[in-house]
């Protein structure tokens, strides 16, 4: 049976170690190039949900589209950083205002 996780995050910073604690395996990286080689190899191992650190998710878009039309591995983005540029509520926005057709924020 392949122990590989189910919930994964990859960011940049040390203070994604911390989800180790409550079960979500965290992927620290270098660079954008690292960030995405841990993306493809968690989808290949059939990883259900990757959180994104912030900093990254805005610097790989080319890879979030690349699954975005998948149903799995789901990708998105958590502030991390104390300095947000809100970028997850902004996606948050964009998927309910799709789902319903309407801007409920």
């Amino acid at each position: 049976m392949d122990n590989f996780p189910r919930i994964a995050i990859v960011g940049t910073t040390d203070q994604i170690l911390l989800f180790n604690t409550v079960g979500i395996r965290a992927f620290q990286v270098k660079d954008n190039q690292e960030a995405e080689r841990a993306i493809a190899e968690l989808a290949n191992r059939k990883c259900k949900l990757i959180f994104l650190a912030e900093d990254l998710y805005e610097k790989i878009p080319e890879t979030i589209e690349k699954y975005h039309h998948l149903p799995f591995p789901i990708l998105t983005v958590l502030p991390i950083d104390k300095e947000t540029k809100n970028i997850g509520m902004a996606k948050i926005k964009q998927n309910v205002e799709n789902a319903i057709g309407i801007n409920l924020f």
